[in-house]
């Protein structure tokens, strides 16, 4: 008798930009707001995809670049470059990051019908904080695991920012 692996339902709402002239998706749920680039506070002796911290009426919230997270080209800044609001709640904790992308596209009514299992490389790549690739309008889209994008350690160095 064989048995049925049945996939998680990704079905929701998703929050797509780019990077790099590919298109990403984060479920809505994770997403506070959406800024454009204010001041950045550089932090010492971070990881290079470390911006700094912003003041977010009152509270300090780290910022990453997921181009140099994700080990793309960095590229300058422009008025279309946004940072996106994070909320991750993680051991009974919520932290909020900010998140430099490219452009903030669109929001994507996403059905489980429109989503395949992420790619298979047949080689070691890190591809846990990927959810799966949603085909619409002829497009490709990954969609993220915004809580694996970080790692553990990571999401510490972070807080503690």
């Amino acid at each position: 008798m064989s048995e049925k692996i049945v996939k998680e339902n990704l079905s929701a709402k998703y929050l797509t930009f780019s990077l790099a002239d590919e298109i990403y998706g984060i479920d809505v749920g994770h997403i506070l707001q959406i800024i454009a680039i204010p001041g950045i506070t550089p932090i010492p002796k971070t990881p290079d995809f470390v911006k700094g911290v912003i003041n977010l009426r009152g509270r300090i919230i780290p910022v990453i670049d997921l181009r140099l997270k994700f080990r793309l080209d960095e590229r300058t800044y422009d008025e279309r470059t946004s940072i996106v609001i994070i909320k991750i709640i993680e051991d009974e904790k919520t932290l909020y990051i900010g998140v430099i992308v490219d452009t903030v596209m669109e929001v994507l009514d996403i059905i489980q019908e429109y989503i395949e299992d992420k790619p298979s490389f047949g080689v070691e790549l890190d591809t846990e904080f990927i959810l799966g690739m949603a085909k619409i309008k002829n497009k490709i889209i990954t969609l993220l695991d915004i809580k694996k994008i970080l790692t553990k350690e990571e999401l510490i160095l972070l807080n503690k920012a």
